[in-house]
């Protein structure tokens, strides 16, 4: 009986979040444009078809009812492409910005907590990755390891390291001397266990503003690398190389091979942006 109220209470639980994390999606427009962005990812390449299907028409043929964005000089259907694209590009920015954040937060959480030797190596360390433009780092990294999407996503991740490392820090500094913090040290719990049960669970809003950034920057560095050559190449269905590969085409009057790639990656960033603003408004 006292194991059916426990579980009818938790399923409560559950179905007022959902309810609440559903009003707030339909409430906020940046909220449900990134939920139709993610959702056109995971399921829309079961309707759209094959992206490296050759037509048997025409190529570089522009938008049609049959083909809204047209096909590319392979004679590939583009829509098809952008929506497959887009579970490429997602799951390398997802998968970037999550190690990033796995690797920087305890990092930075540990070295402000601590203080010491530890806080200035760390400072100092993320410094001088900073000292260098992102994109930069990151075009050196590929070339000397190869662009397969692995080498990418750890690449990404890496450089995006300090952000989450001097962030953290600067989270976490406020919060070492206040009362539950040490409430916790008189408890006599480690410090591990004082910044995982107590100190992190402050910091994650400030984080989870940066994530949604560090995803847009992920996307956009992904984007930058296929452009130069240093990334996903043709016909893998990337945004980025597929901006590339309709470049040459533009100055000929086959504007849609590369713009809409483009606007996917503009739309999709834009939407981001707007939704670590709106998390950081929450938070005020």
């Amino acid at each position: 009986m006292f194991q059916d109220q426990i579980s009818s209470e938790f399923s409560e639980n559950i179905v007022i979040k959902l309810r609440f994390w559903l009003r707030q999606i339909l409430q906020t427009p940046c909220y449900l444009a990134l939920s139709l962005i993610f959702l056109i990812a995971l399921i829309g390449p079961w309707f759209v078809g094959d992206p490296l299907a050759l037509s048997a028409g025409p190529r570089l043929t522009g938008p049609t009812p049959t083909s809204p964005f047209g096909t590319d000089q392979y004679g590939m259907d583009i829509l098809s492409r952008i929506v497959n694209g887009a579970r490429i590009d997602l799951f390398a920015a997802l998968s970037a910005a999550s190690l990033a954040a796995a690797v920087g937060m305890p990092l930075g959480a540990f070295a402000a907590y601590r203080g010491g030797v530890w806080d200035q190596v760390m400072l100092r360390t993320s410094e001088s990755f900073q000292a260098f433009p992102v994109l930069i780092l990151a075009m050196g990294a590929i070339a000397a390891l190869g662009s397969s999407m692995l080498n990418m996503i750890l690449v990404i991740a890496l450089v995006n390291v300090p952000v989450y490392i001097r962030l953290t820090r600067s989270a976490v500094m406020p919060l070492r001397e206040k009362d539950f913090v040490l409430a916790a040290r008189c408890a006599g719990l480690t410090d591990w266990k004082i910044l995982r049960r107590h100190i992190l669970p402050n910091v994650a809003p400030v984080v989870l503003a940066q994530f949604s950034v560090n995803c847009a920057w992920a996307i956009q560095i992904l984007a930058a690398l296929s452009f130069v050559g240093l990334g996903v190449k043709l016909p893998t269905p990337e945004w980025g190389a597929m901006v590339r590969g309709g470049s040459d085409y533009i100055l000929y009057g086959q504007w849609w091979v590369s713009v809409f790639p483009g606007l996917a990656i503009l739309l999709t960033v834009l939407t981001l942006n707007q939704v670590a603003d709106r998390i950081g408004q929450s938070r005020k």
